[in-house]
């Protein structure tokens, strides 16, 4: 890429060397007097010393710069009008080869000069013209304005073209080296998190202007976004904050529901722009993006993440810097990362899933003592580091065994299914279920007090035996099931403590031959 922004900036530099050099060939070929040879001479020597500069020159970095920007146009110049004046009274036509001449001039600016730079040095060599037109120019004022307006305009034209150009070649390469560092990343990656965490590292890389970088993951059974709780600040990639870890928007609310509901990449340049597309935020929404005191978010850009057609997120870069940071000619890039976001996500779904699917109970579905185990120690932690409550309802089948040994193992297995499909339909969406051992389960609440585990424990109790007595085959089982229920931090700091206090807790009510959990029922 610098090598061919260098190959452009001499071949431009060349191209003004050649058009001087073309008028110096033509002066040479005039019959002009023995008085004006010196200046042919002094001219010849100027263009071959401008061409020999420029070849030097050119390819460094701070012939871009303001001051060598002007310096070079006005060189040029000044190189012109000399000519023009050389040639004045002798050359027929020299108000056209006067227009041509300094319209090559100006056209020999860098695309990448800061605009002051261009100005400055157009406001110069346009005088110079100016007074090359009126002292050795059959020109009149009127047609002076018309060809300065001619070089301005056509200058313009080519900057533009030659900034789109531009633009369009950083963004493939942006896009290209975007892809590349992505891919790299998330093919290490065997998690949903990690995917993210790569995918935002690389938001940081490509895009230093991005204070924040999130995404969002649709939730179809809740219809909603849910971000993940990794995001990008500008400290770097880091768990969201806690009052934010169950952050959700609607399809078609906010920023990131917008890209949803559209199913296309949306930019917003301006912080109105981004006002007016976060105006039908929820109440809850609005208050948890105030608690976080980000601050006004001035640009933003997201794309949708879409495989097999089908959109499941949105990947969301926001900046706090300042506005106009990113372009339509940003998407691209910006969708290209999303697309390689969204593939690695599902083949990290797919993982997951397989790896679940080795966790679960081949009889009842629900995860085994292994998961069990992982679950806990997630919910434990998090808890602790919320300052939080958690629930554990540790439930045994009564007289299961009996069930087995007079009924048969398929009623024993059908015992289990009703259980589990009791859990399914109680238990909250954030809870879970497992079968812990034999006729043993744990269910886990995360945010629950002892008056709500306790309440849970029996309706599972009431909804389970219910069920037992309604069936044709195990009507009269007799199959109950004791609950004893362990609160952290309460009842226990730990994994294990939580389980022991749950399991004493449920033996008592056993020993008291109760089907149910008796509320206030602890060990002393």
């Amino acid at each position: 890429m610098e090598r061919s922004s260098a190959a452009s900036r001499t071949t431009a530099g060349f191209a003004c060397a050649v058009m001087l050099g073309a008028v110096l060939v033509r002066l040479l070929t005039l019959p002009l007097p023995a008085s004006r040879w010196l200046g042919e001479i002094g001219l010849g020597v100027s263009a071959t010393a401008y061409a020999l500069a420029t070849w030097r020159l050119i390819g460094y970095g701070w012939m871009e710069h303001d001051l060598a920007v002007v310096v070079r146009k006005v060189v040029a110049a000044l190189i012109g009008g000399g000519m023009v004046a050389l040639a004045s009274g002798h050359l027929a036509g020299l108000d056209v080869v006067a227009v041509l001449l300094f319209t090559a001039v100006h056209l020999s600016a860098p695309a990448r000069a800061r605009p002051r730079a261009l100005v400055a040095a157009t406001v110069l060599v346009d005088g110079v013209f100016a007074a090359a037109w009126l002292l050795w120019t059959s020109g009149d004022v009127l047609t002076l304005l018309v060809a300065i307006a001619f070089m301005a305009g056509l200058q313009l034209v080519v900057l533009a073209h030659a900034k789109a150009a531009g633009a369009t070649t950083d963004s493939e390469t942006l896009r290209s080296s975007a892809h590349a560092a992505t891919a790299a990343r998330v093919g290490t990656a065997i998690d949903v998190l990690g995917v993210t965490r790569a995918v935002l590292e690389t938001s940081r890389e490509s895009y230093p202007m991005a204070t924040h970088a999130f995404v969002f993951l649709y939730d179809t059974v809740a219809d909603r976004l849910r971000q993940l709780p990794l995001y990008l600040s500008p400290t770097g990639v880091g768990a969201a904050e806690s009052d934010n870890l169950d952050f959700t928007l609607a399809p078609g609310e906010g920023l990131a529901g917008k890209v949803f509901a559209a199913s296309r990449p949306m930019v917003w340049p301006t912080a109105s722009d981004v006002h007016m597309a976060q105006a039908n935020l929820g109440v809850q929404a609005r208050e948890q993006l105030a608690n976080l005191r980000r601050g006004v978010t001035l640009c933003a850009v997201g794309a949708p993440m879409i495989t097999d057609d089908e959109v499941i997120g949105v990947y969301l870069l926001t900046s706090h810097r300042q506005e106009l940071v990113w372009g339509e000619e940003d998407v691209t890039v910006v969708s290209a990362l999303a697309g390689e976001a969204a593939r690695a996500i599902e083949r990290a779904r797919r993982y997951e899933r397989e790896l679940d699917q080795a966790h679960l109970d081949s009889i009842t579905g629900l995860a085994n003592h292994r998961q069990l185990t992982r679950t806990l120690d997630q919910e434990v932690a998090r808890a602790r580091r919320l300052t939080g409550t958690l629930g554990v309802v540790f439930c045994d089948l009564d007289r299961f065994k009996a069930v087995n040994d007079t009924y048969g193992h398929a009623a024993g297995d059908r015992v289990l299914t009703i259980l589990a499909q009791v859990f399914h339909n109680l238990l909250r969406r954030e809870d879970s279920a497992a079968r812990y051992g034999g006729d043993e389960f744990v269910c886990v609440l995360p945010g629950a007090d002892h008056e709500e585990a306790a309440a849970v424990g029996l309706r599972i109790s009431s909804s389970f035996e219910l069920r037992v007595r309604e069936d044709p085959e195990l009507s009269q089982a007799g199959v109950t099931i004791s609950c004893g229920v362990a609160i952290f931090p309460d009842d226990g700091n730990d994994v294990g403590s939580l389980l022991q206090h749950a399991d004493a807790v449920m033996r008592v009510i056993k020993a008291g031959h109760r089907s149910g959990l008796a509320e206030g029922s602890r060990p002393r």
